[in-house]
C-alpha cells in the first residue's frame, strides 16, 4: 500500500482515486532483513565427513593409554615379559535430524500461477536453508543436553567439569584422563583480550595438545573488537620507496581476523560472549548423513487429510564430533567486551 501525503502523492479522496487506477512501482526482489552469517558453521560444513546408517553412525576408536612398556637393559640384553594392556575403546555418536516442513496451500498455487512478482514458494524454499543455519549454528557452540540434538564444542572440548561423559566414555573414570579437553577460566586475568594474553593461551593449548596448534580460534564479535583494538593501537602503514599514496590507493585499516603465533582468530555472531574456542579441524568434524544432506522429499498431496494443498519436508542429518578433545580448548570468563 502506497503512503499518502508524502512526496508527490496526495492524500484524501485524490489518493483513493489514484490508488484505484495506478499500479505501484514494485521492486521484484525480496530483500531479507534478518539472519546472521556464521563462518565457523560454514567452514566445518564445507569440509563435512560423510556418514551412513548403522546403530552408531559415527564410531571412533580412541586410544587413551599406552599399550606397551619399555625398559632399559644391560650387557646380557635381558628384559621383563610384556604385559598386555588394553588401551583402545570406542567413542560412539549418532546423527541428529533436523526437519523443516514446507507448505504449499491450494489458494497460493491458484493465485500465483501467473502474474506474480515474488514467488512465495521460491522465497519459502530459500528460507529453509537460512532458517536451518540460524537454528543450528548456536547449537554448534553448546553441548548436547537433549538426546535429539547434536553435540557441539562445549561438550566436545570439556575436561569433565560440565560434561563428564562424551561419546559414551566417562572422562572422570580411571584410564580416561586423555579423553579430556582443555578448559580454562580467564576470569582471574586483568589484562583482558590482548595479544600477549592470547599468545600465552595458544602456546599452552599447543603444548597440552602434544605440539599441535589449533587451526583457528573463534570468539564473539564484541570480544573480537576488544582484541582487535589491541592491534589497532600499534597499527602501522609503511611507505615503499618510489611509491606514493594517492586518492585511488586503498589502505585497509583494522583486520577481518587477527593472527597470533600463526593462528587466525575471527568473530562469529553465534559464539557466546566471554568465551573463546580453539578448534583443531584435524579432530573436530562436521559429519553429514549421505541420506539426509538437506534433502527435500518433494511435495505430497494433503487430500487424504481432507485438505486441498501440498506439503514437503527438508531433512538434514548431522553431528559435530571431536575425536581428540585434548587438541581443542575452551577459554571462558573473558570480560570487557566492546559491545
Amino acid at each position: 500500500m502506497a503512503i499518502p501525503g508524502t512526496g508527490a502523492v496526495p492524500s484524501g479522496s485524490l489518493y483513493q482515486e489514484l490508488t484505484a487506477v495506478n499500479r505501484r512501482a514494485f521492486v521484484p526482489r525480496l530483500f531479507v532483513q534478518m539472519y546472521y552469517s556464521t563462518p565457523t558453521f560454514f567452514y566445518l560444513m564445507g569440509n563435512a565427513q560423510k556418514v551412513a546408517g548403522g546403530l552408531s553412525q559415527i564410531t571412533i576408536p580412541v586410544q587413551g593409554q599406552s599399550m606397551v612398556q619399555g625398559q632399559f637393559t644391560g650387557y646380557g640384553g635381558g628384559f621383563n615379559q610384556p604385559n598386555i594392556t588394553p588401551g583402545i575403546q570406542d567413542a560412539q555418536f549418532n546423527t541428529c535430524y533436523w526437519v523443516v516442513p514446507v507448505p504449499l496451500p491450494f489458494g497460493e498455487t491458484v493465485i500465483q500461477a501467473s502474474e506474480r512478482e515474488i514467488s512465495l514458494l521460491k522465497a519459502r524454499m530459500n528460507d529453509v536453508y537460512a532458517v536451518s543455519v540460524q537454528n543450528l549454528a548456536p547449537l554448534m557452540f553448546s553441548g548436547s543436553t537433549n538426546s535429539l540434538q547434536p553435540n557441539g564444542f562445549a561438550d566436545g572440548f570439556d575436561n569433565g567439569t560440565n560434561y563428564p561423559s562424551y561419546g559414551g566414555i566417562n572422562r572422570l573414570s580411571a584410564g580416561n584422563q586423555n579423553w579430556k579437553g582443555q578448559y580454562y577460566s580467564a576470569s582471574t586475568l586483568t589484562t583482558g583480550f590482548t595479544r600477549k594474553t592470547m599468545s600465552q593461551y595458544i602456546i599452552q593449548i599447543t603444548d597440552v595438545a602434544g605440539g599441535e596448534a589449533p587451526t583457528f580460534m573463534v570468539m564473539n564479535p564484541g570480544d573480537f573488537a576488544t582484541l582487535n583494538n589491541d592491534f589497532v593501537g600499534v597499527e602501522q602503514i609503511f611507505t615503499n620507496p618510489g611509491k606514493e599514496y594517492s586518492m585511488g590507493t586503498p589502505v585497509r585499516s583494522s583486520f577481518p581476523n587477527v593472527n597470533i603465533a600463526g593462528v587466525p582468530i575471527f568473530a562469529d555472531h553465534f559464539c557466546p560472549k566471554g568465551t573463546c574456542y580453539a578448534i583443531n579441524t584435524r579432530y573436530t568434524s562436521f559429519y553429514l548423513s549421505e541420506d539426509a544432506a538437506f534433502d527435500f522429499s518433494g511435495f505430497y498431496s494433503l487430500v487424504p487429510l481432507g485438505q486441498i494443498g501440498q506439503q514437503g519436508v527438508c531433512l538434514l542429518g548431522y553431528n559435530v564430533v571431536c575425536s581428540k578433545p585434548s587438541a581443542n580448548a575452551i577459554i571462558t570468563g573473558f570480560g570487557g567486551s566492546s559491545f
